[in-house]
This record gives C-alpha cells, structure tokens and sequence, in this order.
C-alpha cells in the first residue's frame, strides 16, 4: 500500500468502518467484518427474506407476462404493450403483501444493523486504545 491509502486507512476505525459496511452493502455486513457472526445474522436473514419474497413475487408476474406474450405469439398477434408491462411488474414489487409489512421490517433491519455495528466497532476499538 502507499502511504496515502495507510493514512486514510488508520483514520477510518472500526466502529465507522462497520457502520459503512452496514448502510452500503447489506444488513449485518459491518458485523460480518467484526467476526460477530451470529449478530450478523440476525439483521441479515430477514432483510434477505423479505427481498427474496419480493423478488419471488416479481418472477411470478414475470413469468404470468411471459405465458401472455406466448398465447399472443400463438395466436398471430405480436404487439405488445409495454406500458402494461411496466405497470404489472411495478405493480408486482409495490402491491405486494410482502412490501406492506417487509418495508417496515427492512428499514428497521438496516438501520439497527448500522446502530449496532458501530457500537460494536466502538467497544473493539476502545478495547484495542486500552492496551
């Protein structure tokens, strides 16, 4: 490494390095940097729960769009709407009964995750100053 990139390096400590982890990539991963695993999953496993369900629900409509666009094809009719399109699989994510519920839960998820992934960080980092 350079100097420069050694600077900001050791500027950055674990508390803010793991709450950017965290508000950036995914729920838990600041925790995921700190070796807290189990802490880690517990932010991560519902927000990938609630974003694989919404995104099972945006397949489904995608493939019921897909089985349209064949019997169109089928029946000689190869004009598509593509507004509509958009509409049903806008439709899809935000009607869900998935994104009622899972929004709340995801927010919650990924805000706490920072919360506690800096804390986390803090309590490594003055542990490590004390030494």
């Amino acid at each position: 490494m350079n100097d420069r990139s050694e600077k900001v390096s050791s500027r950055i400590d674990n508390a803010k390095r793991a709450a950017i982890l965290s508000a950036i990539i995914f729920p838990g991963a600041g925790l995921f940097f700190l070796r807290h695993h189990l802490r880690g999953c517990i932010f991560a496993i519902p927000a990938a729960l609630i974003i694989m369900l919404l995104f099972k629900n945006l397949f489904d409509v995608a493939l019921r769009l897909n089985a349209e666009l064949q019997e169109q094809a089928a029946a000689g009719r190869f004009g598509f709407d593509i507004a509509y399109m958009v509409r049903e699989l806008h439709s899809a994510f935000f009607t869900s009964p998935y994104w009622d519920e899972g929004k709340w839960i995801l927010l919650t998820s990924w805000l706490l995750s920072i919360s506690s992934s800096y804390f986390a960080g803090k309590k490594i980092d003055l542990a490590k100053n004390q030494h």
